[in-house]
């Protein structure tokens, strides 16, 4: 075996070429401190500090208005107990641009277990933060026309149902259905029975308040949530929507109608229990005659 005399060089070495970023400060807390004694090369290109700027610093020259405190408290209570700590944040680089930081900070000790310094190791992740965010978007709304789907729609009545309860405010909701739309869709093809439904959903978007929330529950079906609106507004609301719906020309010389059907929260509602009750007088809509609002 090969034999090294100064293993520190070779330490060295292999930070200075670590492909995720490096600082070490000393060990004082205590504003101004810590002071930072180094940063690799991977640091420097990920912040754009040059070394010989950033050494002699505070690391919260990185932080700013969007750097969470939250985190920077855990970060400090875990410091002064002498753990090791793990997050994420956003920092900003030596241009002001804010980036999403994964990293983690842990103490040295000396030979006697005192804290001398701090090394942080850190990475770039907001191409990962960017990508989370648009799944979570791909998620969150109709690839078609751009409401909301079905799972954040029953996030929302869970709240809103706690809220209603809690402070006794009404709350409604509002299920709707377009009539015979199969036979849209047969006659002038699913391409156009899509650009109806995009036209159909900016229509009612356009009715329903900042407030309200408008949701895709399935195929042609879709849920109105409508917090601080008695029963009595709900269907003021839905005869709008059907009225407004009936009275539009779609593509291709369309025309539709919807079957609406509105409840109102009750003591005891979960979000099944009231769309249920929206769902069934949608139903009984439909049973009526369609092009109608039925309330329950």
């Amino acid at each position: 075996m090969t034999e090294y005399a100064d293993w520190s060089a070779i330490f060295r070495s292999a930070i200075e070429s670590a492909y995720d970023a490096v600082l070490i400060t000393d060990a004082e807390l205590d504003l101004p401190g810590p002071r930072v004694l180094y940063v690799n090369a991977a640091f420097t290109e990920m912040t754009g500090w040059p070394a010989e700027e950033i050494i002699g610093r505070t690391p919260r020259v990185l932080q700013g208005a969007e750097t969470n405190p939250q985190v920077l408290r855990r970060l400090r209570e875990a410091l002064e107990a002498g753990r090791s700590f793990d997050a994420r944040a956003i920092n900003y680089r030596y241009d002001g641009t804010a980036f999403h930081l994964e990293w983690r900070t842990a103490p040295i000790r000396d030979a006697r277990g005192r804290i001398t310094h701090y090394m942080s190791i850190q990475r770039d992740v907001t191409a990962e933060q960017r990508l989370m965010g648009r799944l979570q978007q791909l998620a969150d709304f109709d690839d078609l026309t751009a409401v909301h789907t079905r799972h954040p729609a029953e996030n929302t009545l869970k709240v809103e149902i706690k809220r209603a309860e809690r402070h006794g405010v009404p709350l409604t909701v509002i299920m709707l259905d377009i009539d015979h739309f199969k036979a849209v869709n047969d006659k002038h093809g699913h391409a156009c029975g899509d650009d109806v439904l995009q036209q159909m959903t900016r229509l009612i978007s356009g009715r329903l308040r900042e407030s309200d929330l408008l949701a895709r529950w399935g195929g042609e079906e879709f849920l109105a949530v409508l917090p601080h609106t008695a029963i009595e507004g709900a269907r003021e609301a839905a005869e709008a929507i059907r009225g407004l719906v009936e009275q539009a020309v779609f593509i291709d010389e369309i025309g539709i109608t919807l079957s609406l059907g509105v409840a109102a929260h009750m003591p005891g509602d979960t979000p099944g229990s009231l769309v249920k009750r929206a769902d069934d007088a949608l139903y009984a809509a439909k049973a009526a005659g369609r092009n109608r609002v039925v309330t329950r």
